[in-house]
């Protein structure tokens, strides 16, 4: 299994500066330790949750 990162989508690539109180850092990386991963993983995650994925990912169901 080739466990490369994925390629990047289009031409331009944009660095990020995200700021975190210390607090919330040392609970990311708590997080992190936990999924053995690192912080930026789990940043690039949240991104990817919040602006690329739909919020209703099922259709078929019944709208309140």
């Amino acid at each position: 299994m080739d466990r490369r990162r994925p390629g990047i989508l289009g031409k331009n690539k944009i660095s990020v500066r995200v700021l975190f109180s210390e607090q919330d850092f040392l609970e990311l990386d708590r997080i992190a330790e936990l999924e053995r991963t690192d912080i930026s993983t789990l940043v690039r995650r949240a991104v990817a949750l919040k602006y690329f994925i739909p919020n209703e990912t099922n259709p078929a169901k019944p709208q309140e």
